[in-house]
């Protein structure tokens, strides 16, 4: 986490301009001490002392923080942006990053290994009681390049949820506010001619053409669009096809056409 609770004065501080002497620190969730970690390399954080049971901050990885802290240093400078705020906590949920842009409530989510679709959707569901605009983004990191670079992925299962929601996208966090979206087009692949002798010495074939993978999908990027300026609040009506469902919630979506 990059924020906790000084227990001094109760106020929300950075781990980024804080220090050890300014502790004690607690988690903002579950109030209990948390440490502050700064080094040379990583981001500065806190983290629960161990053993811990809260899963605020649980999962993070120097990638995921170095988003939320790019994200929220890049939005503070746009004009259209108010209220902006690292870490957000709403009670049910805890918005990475939390905003009005345009007068429109925000909540940036970075997904997270250890955050399951159950997890999306019912956070999704909660900041759509909240009356707040969600939206969900991935790390453009060295797989998802060399995914589109190859034009073959095998979706996971939140990307399969994410291009649901967002009507055939999926956004990955590129720097600053800037996401990459990408189409999962349908992927071919094709099926060698092979031919053989049957054991009454007929000559067979089989081969020789292309259908449509189940597992795989072709990766479609577009140009990259900047969070503060290129998106729009949708909401989405409750959807489901096959193991994939969307509950009823407010999503915060790009203004393209179809690029693909």
């Amino acid at each position: 986490m990059l924020c906790s609770i000084r227990a001094n004065s109760n106020e929300k501080v950075f781990a980024l301009t804080s220090d050890k002497s300014h502790g004690p620190f607690l988690c903002p969730k579950c109030r209990q001490e948390v440490v502050i970690r700064k080094g040379k390399i990583k981001i500065h954080h806190f983290a629960h002392k161990p053993p811990a049971m809260c899963s605020h901050g649980k999962g993070e990885t120097e990638a995921h923080r170095n988003c939320k802290m790019s994200i929220y240093s890049a939005l503070k400078t746009k004009p259209n942006v108010q209220a902006l705020e690292l870490e957000k906590d709403f009670g049910p949920v805890v918005a990475d990053v939390y905003c009005l842009i345009d007068n429109v409530p925000v909540a940036i989510e970075v997904q997270r290994s250890n955050l399951s679709v159950n997890n999306i959707t019912q956070r999704s569901e909660e900041y759509s009681k909240l009356g707040i605009y969600v939206l969900w983004i991935g790390l453009h990191d060295s797989t998802v390049k060399k995914q589109i670079d190859n034009k073959q992925c095998s979706p996971k299962a939140w990307e399969k949820w994410c291009h649901a929601a967002y009507f055939g996208r999926v956004y990955y966090w590129y720097q600053e506010d800037l996401l990459l979206p990408v189409h999962f087009a349908a992927h071919k692949l094709y099926v060698k001619e092979s031919e053989w002798y049957d054991p009454d010495g007929n000559h067979q074939s089989a081969g020789g053409y292309e259908r449509f993978s189940k597992r795989y999908k072709t990766p479609v990027a577009t140009s990259l669009l900047s969070i503060a300026n290129s998106f729009k609040a949708i909401p989405k009506s409750a959807w489901q096809q096959g193991t994939v469902s969307i509950p009823n919630c407010r999503l915060y979506v790009d203004r393209l056409r179809k690029w693909w």
